[in-house]
């Protein structure tokens, strides 16, 4: 008997394929099999989901642990009916945290991944799939289908779920802004200090000038084409910017929130109930650069590091508090950066103990560990060890560490990054001036003075004379400001919170300007 040519056993080999993937359609009214294989159920091609084979078909795939992978399905309709579809998932692996894993359709929204396809068309679907587990995880990614009857009814199993959010283009926030360092712009700035907490009112004769732009010059804030206003007219101009009874003043307010203040003879009143207060400034350069250690940090007056973080809702931006990006810090260990940013406002006043200048069990390390942070999933845990600067005529780029190493997520900043962050470029450390620490970003231009994790701390020594034993006073650790200086731990001073963001950091938005944050996932 003569032997089949090639082609036609592999045309048999699809219409026995055909057959059975009709069978299995026919049978199953939900989804009763799911094997736990790599493998997917189609006739068309082992990469991608095809809907004429079976109504059911999956296939898995594999997420790095505090990582992201990107992947596409290609959707096949050769019948002649139109067909309702829907791409589900299911996390495969198990003993770990399913609300840190998410997918996103990426996508500008053309094609959904619940929807209908015309017969004999094709469609492909990117799906950007994030793992914030410390752990790899493996995702079972599915294709449900029925022939569209009006309505489309899938019948999913519960523990299938549907991709409902989008995403568009997201890239890794480290790689993008590395690679485009910037070491100059002389562009003008300000600082802010995010939501004041007091609120703004006026009389009802008060005047009030409003503005949607503004200019900076001579140390002033001036109004760009000012409208006067009442105080009952105040609702129209949220983010707006304001001078409060003048239209050129030292400090200026960018009003975030109006609310019903009274309300006298039908006529409703309004006030500022939060703000941004912002401090002008002479320009310097400003930009992203590399230090040791292949890090890089912001530094100058102002740079475009600005990001959105904490937010109450993921999905509402509003609902954000505005920080800023320190650098990228490279992490050895998984060769990857890791973006480490800080509050761009104070949290509270507090004292580092009251009877200790160690970290280790001190007041605002307990404050740290209550603190509340809403999107935890997207930093990492680190090892840190406090900097000891005994004289500050220090080479800056070797800095002395205490031994004991602490693990944490959230610390305070180092003498060291307020100082990388200067617009100087200084040796030493004693040669920042106040003229350096002006022209820095960090510092909040306030009189008053934060905590940072550097400490002086001198070892009991003899004295060569007397030979007596001499233990040094060590209660005390270094403080910035419009000046660096030291403080007892018992002194209440400014605290604001520093994290660092996993390697996998995604900013999908925003060019890191004041007005235009980055918005990460």
């Amino acid at each position: 008997m003569d032997k089949l040519p090639a082609k036609q056993i592999y045309l048999l080999l699809v219409i026995i394929l055909g057959i059975i993937g009709l069978s299995i359609y026919s049978t199953y009214s939900i989804f009763t099999l799911e094997a736990e294989s790599t493998d997917i159920v189609s006739i068309r091609t082992p990469s991608n989901l095809s809907v004429n084979s079976s109504r059911y078909e999956y296939k898995q795939v594999t997420v790095a642990k505090n990582g992201y992978i990107s992947t596409d399905i290609d959707i096949y309709n050769n019948l002649d009916y139109t067909l309702c579809y829907s791409i589900w998932y299911k996390i495969a692996s198990k003993n770990i945290d399913n609300t840190k894993v998410k997918i996103y359709q990426n996508t500008d929204g053309s094609v959904l991944t619940s929807s209908t396809i015309e017969p004999v068309t094709s469609r492909r679907i990117n799906l950007l799939i994030v793992n914030d587990n410390n752990t790899d995880v493996k995702v079972n990614i599915g294709l449900s289908h029925a022939q569209n009857e009006e309505t489309c009814e899938l019948n999913l199993e519960s523990d299938k779920l549907l991709i409902t959010e989008t995403i568009n283009n997201p890239k890794v926030l480290s790689d993008t802004l590395i690679k485009d360092v910037k070491t100059e712009n002389n562009e003008a700035g300000y600082l802010t200090y995010k939501d004041n907490p007091n609120e703004i009112k006026f009389g009802n004769e008060d005047k009030i000038y409003v503005a949607s732009k503004f200019t900076y010059k001579d140390e002033l804030f001036t109004l760009t084409e000012p409208k006067e206003i009442t105080r009952d007219k105040l609702n129209e101009y949220n983010n707006s910017y304001t001078c409060l009874d003048k239209d050129n003043c030292e400090f200026l307010y960018y009003i975030t929130e109006v609310k019903l203040d009274e309300e006298i003879d039908e006529v409703k009143y309004y006030k500022i109930t939060k703000y941004d207060r912002l401090v002008g400034y002479l320009a310097s350069e400003i930009g992203l650069r590399k230090i040791t250690n292949d890090d890089y940090y912001f530094y100058g007056d102002n740079p475009n590091n600005y990001i959105l973080y904490n937010c109450k809702n993921d999905k509402d931006v509003k609902t954000c508090e505005l920080w800023r990006i320190i650098g990228f810090v490279y992490d050895s260990k998984e060769n990857k950066y890791l973006t480490k940013i800080v509050r761009n406002a104070y949290l509270d006043v507090q004292e580092f103990d009251d009877d200790s200048n160690a970290w280790d069990d001190s007041t605002i390390a307990k404050y740290f560990s209550k603190y509340k942070l809403n999107n935890a999933n997207t930093i990492t845990e680190i090892k840190f060890k406090e900097e000891n600067v005994v004289d500050l005529d220090i080479n800056l780029n070797n800095i002395p560490l205490l031994d004991k190493e602490y693990k944490g997520n959230i610390s305070l900043i180092k003498l060291s990054d307020y100082l990388y962050t200067s617009a100087c470029t200084k040796e030493k450390m004693s040669e920042y001036d106040e003229k350096c620490l002006k022209n820095n970003w960090l510092n909040l231009n306030s009189s008053t003075f934060e905590w940072t994790l550097t400490t002086k701390y001198e070892e009991p020594y003899k004295d060569e004379e007397t030979e007596e034993m001499i233990t040094p006073d060590n209660d005390k650790r270094y403080v910035v400001g419009n000046e660096i200086t030291l403080s007892k731990y018992d002194e209440k001073l400014n605290v604001r919170p520093v994290v660092y963001l996993k390697s996998r950091t995604l900013v999908v938005s925003g060019n890191g300007t004041f007005s235009n944050p980055y918005v990460i996932k």
